[in-house]
């Protein structure tokens, strides 16, 4: 995890909205939180579009994220079981969390990927340019951070292309250059940072983004737990 740690008991709340992803599925389940004890979240268990009720295996770990006002709340947690709340209402019950990682919007969460892109700088009399083939540092569905060997201006423009993600195609889309930062490497040379926001994504594409980078998200937090 990398954003702001916080208590979940100061967050988790009855009737709150959950999510959760099980092992070895890309599928985003709903619940909510139907009571809770010092240890254990009772949740609403979640169902397929068909109303199959979805049941992990005793003991699985799952991939949860809690919904609050104006951002979400990742975390992880433990099936223990299922039951009935009240006698009517089928549930799980979950390790309730001592911690959970604060972040904004899916699409501003930036993730650390191994990929290159190609980039056309873009001077303000429209001259375009030749393009160079940098590394991604990281990727969100709003963004990109590219590893540059010279400095870029911020608020020049750039004609960036990626290709090569899983579901996504190719990128191809107008950037602008919002920061720029020397980084010095473990052999002293120094490398810059550039960050660019994507100008006019199509919602379909960034959709398709931050469903690939929540993937790289669930592969990491699966070697996490492996290990």
């Amino acid at each position: 995890m990398t954003g702001e740690l916080v208590k979940a008991k100061e967050y988790l709340k009855i009737g709150q909205r959950v999510e959760f992803y099980v092992e070895a599925d890309e599928t985003r389940y709903a619940s909510r939180i139907e009571d809770m004890t010092e240890d254990t979240l009772e949740v609403a268990m979640p169902m397929t579009r068909q109303g199959v009720p979805i049941i992990p295996k005793d003991h699985e770990k799952l991939y949860g994220v809690a919904i609050g006002d104006h951002c979400r709340f990742r975390f992880f947690t433990v099936y223990q079981g299922k039951g009935y709340k009240d006698g009517r209402i089928p549930v799980w019950y979950v390790d309730r969390p001592s911690e959970m990682e604060r972040f904004q919007n899916r699409e501003f969460v930036r993730v650390k990927v191994n990929l290159k892109a190609t980039v056309s700088l873009v001077d303000e009399d429209g001259t375009i340019h030749d393009s160079e083939n940098v590394p991604v540092v990281d990727l969100s569905g709003s963004g990109i951070c590219l590893a540059f060997p010279h400095e870029v201006e911020p608020e020049t423009k750039a004609v960036l292309e990626l290709n090569g993600i899983p579901g996504v195609g190719i990128i191809d889309v107008m950037c602008r250059i919002v920061r720029c930062s020397p980084v010095e490497r473990s052999d002293e040379s120094i490398v810059y940072h550039v960050g660019a926001a994507f100008l006019h994504l199509p919602r379909s594409t960034v959709n398709k983004l931050v469903r690939y980078l929540f993937s790289v998200q669930r592969a990491n937090i699966a070697k996490g737990f492996k290990e």
